[in-house]
Order: structure tokens, then C-alpha cells, then sequence
């Protein structure tokens, strides 16, 4: 049976999944075989697998880099030898569902936990997802852009007193919350290239809450938050509305809070819930 007529046998999606098993699962003999056939044979002395390999190697090698882009702090904890090991597995088991390789890596952290011979390195899952959040809220949307934003903080005038308990605060769409046990804004800030002084950094500093996201004039930060702080902002990204987050313990606060997360640009907009 010819190649031609082996390939036409075979719908779009087949070609399309064989091809994703022989990059992803090259020890499939029956796959592999089977997506040989649909390979044009020339007049070069490569075999069908060794083509099915060149791809291989540049689509792994591509989305290795991108990771490793997006994770500089991880590579420098291990190097990059060992990161590029540690992913190998990562690349199989997570499909890129996105044509942009910068939507690519979300899982990463939670991989890294559940990688043996990293639990050694029992802080670095929390420095993975500090820096997918890093990697998120610099790639994020204007606050002006988003759909999910009815009505900006100019608009605040024309809400009347009634109206106030269902107002729903909008974080900025760059802003990301997490908890760590680890002071790990302390970990990815002393391994950046432009940092000088003492690299130490004491693990028993204790648990931190963070927020990471881009300021109005593109200036990245991780801001370290107090209790009340972080159970305010995340009950806006909750989306409780003003009057549900006045019953918390930080409605005490509301009066400080809202004010300086609206000047500091975390708060961008709100909608209003009846």
C-alpha cells in the first residue's frame, strides 16, 4: 500500500493525533508506525521516525524555552540541566491548549510539588506560582478593557446611598493573590540579575500574603499585605459586594482599605448587582 493512499485514509483529526503521540509519546510503536505512513518518503537518507524526531526536538525545545522564560527563578534554584529534566514529564502530561506559548505553563507549580526529587526544594512550588502570577499579570489586560468592568471609579458620583451595599469592586484584571508559607517574594526578589546586597533569605520568616500585579504606569510589584488587607482584596476578587464585605472582620477596616487600594490603582472599576 502506498503512502499516499495509507495518509488519505486517515481523517484531519487522526493525522493530527498521531502526530501530537509521536512528538509527545515516541516509544508508541504502533502510533509511530502508523504516522510513518503518512510521511512523504524523499531521495535524503532519513527515515521516517528520524523526521518525526527533527520535530520533535524543535516543538519540546521551543516549549522548554518558553517555560524557562517565564520560570527564571526556578531555572536558577536548580539550573537549567536539571529544569529542563524536571519538565520533560511536565510536557507530556499538559497539552498546550493555546497557539501562544505564553498561555503555556500554568500547572507548572502544582507539577513541581508533586515531583519527587524536588520536594526537597519544598518552597519552590509557591516560587513557581509567584512567578506564573508575575508572568500573568505583566502579559494582563488594561483595566480600561475589560468587559467585566460596567462602570469606572468616575462614575462613583452618580451612585446613590440605597445603591451602595450592591456595589462590587473590580480589582485590576493584572492583580493576583497568593499565600505562602514561605516568604517567597524574598526568594524570587534576591535571585533577579539586578539584585545587590545579601542573598540570604531566612525561611522562618513565616507565612506572607501577596499581591502581584502591574501598576497604571506599567511598574511591576509584589506588595507584602497584612491580614485585613489581603481578606479585603480578596473578597473583591471574590466579587462579594460592599455591603456582604462590610460583615466581614476587614469591614472594620473599610474605611482605610478602600481608599488606598483606589488611590494605589488596585481597585479599577465596579459593577453594580441590582
Amino acid at each position: 500500500m502506498s503512502t499516499k493512499n495509507t495518509a488519505s485514509k486517515m481523517s484531519l483529526k487522526e493525522m493530527q493525533l498521531a502526530f501530537y503521540e509521536g512528538i509527545f509519546n515516541p516509544h508508541n510503536d504502533t502510533n509511530l508506525s502508523q504516522l510513518s505512513n503518512t510521511i512523504c518518503r524523499t531521495d535524503a537518507p532519513l527515515s521516517a521516525e528520524d523526521r518525526i524526531g527533527i520535530y520533535r526536538g524543535s516543538i519540546l525545545g521551543g516549549i522548554t524555552e518558553a517555560l524557562t522564560a517565564i520560570y527564571p527563578v526556578c531555572v536558577k534554584l536548580v539550573g537549567e540541566t536539571y529544569f529542563t529534566h524536571m519538565v520533560a514529564g511536565y510536557l507530556t502530561q499538559y497539552a498546550s491548549g493555546s497557539p501562544d506559548l505564553g498561555d503555556y505553563g500554568e500547572h507548572l507549580p502544582q507539577y513541581i510539588a508533586d515531583f519527587t526529587p524536588a520536594k526537597e526544594l519544598f518552597y519552590m512550588p509557591d516560587v513557581a506560582q509567584l512567578e506564573w502570577y508575575w508572568h500573568k499579570a505583566f502579559n494582563a489586560e488594561e483595566a480600561g478593557n475589560a468587559p467585566k468592568i460596567s462602570y469606572t471609579l468616575a462614575d462613583l458620583g452618580n451612585v446613590t446611598e440605597e445603591q451602595q451595599p450592591s456595589l462590587q469592586f473590580c480589582l485590576t484584571p493584572s492583580a493576583f493573590l497568593m499565600t505562602s508559607d514561605y516568604p517567597v517574594h524574598q526568594i524570587w526578589e534576591v535571585n533577579q540579575d539586578d539584585h545587590q546586597g545579601d542573598q540570604t533569605v531566612n525561611l522562618d520568616d513565616g507565612a506572607v500574603q501577596l499581591v502581584i500585579w502591574r501598576s497604571a504606569d506599567y511598574g511591576m510589584r509584589i506588595d507584602l499585605l497584612r491580614d485585613a488587607e489581603y481578606q479585603f482584596l480578596f473578597a473583591l476578587d471574590q466579587q462579594k459586594t460592599f455591603g456582604e464585605i462590610a460583615q466581614l472582620t476587614c469591614g472594620e477596616h473599610l474605611n482605610e482599605l478602600l481608599p488606598k487600594f483606589i488611590q494605589l490603582g488596585l481597585i479599577a472599576g465596579f459593577n453594580l448587582t441590582n
